[in-house]
């Protein structure tokens, strides 16, 4: 059955493949779907569809991304402004932890691989708090230019659209960014997805490597460079 499955996954990637690999959300449940999530996962962590998007008159929108070493859990949360009606913001969770084959269906083969997802609405004034911690975090002020993101760090990253100016930032566990963060309780206040969130441990460089032989290696480690008001530079992927 496991062979059946990756074999399934497979042929579904190619599809995707072979239809371009940038993120730009459309339609909007797309990163739900693991085969997109697998090839456009980097465009998606840039917010390539948000800066798309980002012109004069557009919506607030925001997307933060929480990397707790990529094949152990990874956490997104879109918040999307709402006005005029029905006001405040949309806010959508979603958190994955490792794959388990246990729980798959024959009437859906990829759910091992499909987020636990929640829905809920932000207040005016809820959505007003989110914008003032974001930016109390340092969002905004400018990407930190050449940091290094690590799918086997703990990390976060910040993509949004706000009053027409698209910026992007992102904080590193193990280059003591953490304590800059404001906004991380207020999201997990609010996340239902009913997965419980992973805090950073130490990651020592020989976590970062490979190790045994080749057909037990994992196949998604990867690494990011920031570069402008997003990413720049993929120094290895899958």
């Amino acid at each position: 059955m496991g062979d059946m499955l990756r074999a399934a996954l497979k042929v579904t990637l190619m599809v995707y493949v072979l239809s371009g690999c940038a993120y730009h959300g459309q339609p909007r449940t797309d990163i739900d779907n693991p085969a997109v999530r697998k090839v456009a996962w980097f465009s998606y962590l840039d917010g390539n569809d948000i800066r798309e998007r980002c012109t004069e008159g557009a919506a607030d929108r925001y997307r933060l991304v929480y990397n707790s070493q990529y094949e152990k859990q990874i956490r997104s949360y879109e918040i999307t402004q709402a006005s005029p009606t029905p006001g405040g913001a949309y806010f959508v969770a979603r958190a994955m932890g490792p794959t388990n084959l246990a729980q798959v269906e024959l009437s859906d083969l990829l759910a091992p691989w499909r987020w636990q997802r929640s829905e809920t609405q932000l207040s005016d004034a809820e959505f007003d708090q989110f914008r003032d911690l974001l930016l109390q975090s340092g969002w905004g002020q400018g990407a930190p230019q050449g940091k290094i993101l690590h799918s086997r760090d703990f990390y976060w990253v910040a993509s949004g659209c706000r009053n027409g100016q698209f910026h992007f930032d992102a904080w590193v566990h193990a280059q003591g960014d953490f304590p800059q963060i404001k906004f991380q309780e207020f999201l997990l206040a609010r996340d239902r997805t009913g997965l419980a969130f992973r805090n950073p441990v130490p990651v020592l460089p020989r976590d970062r490597v490979e190790h045994g032989r080749a057909r037990d290696r994992s196949a998604t480690i990867f690494v990011l460079t920031v570069s402008g008001e997003g990413i720049g530079g993929l120094l290895n992927a899958f």
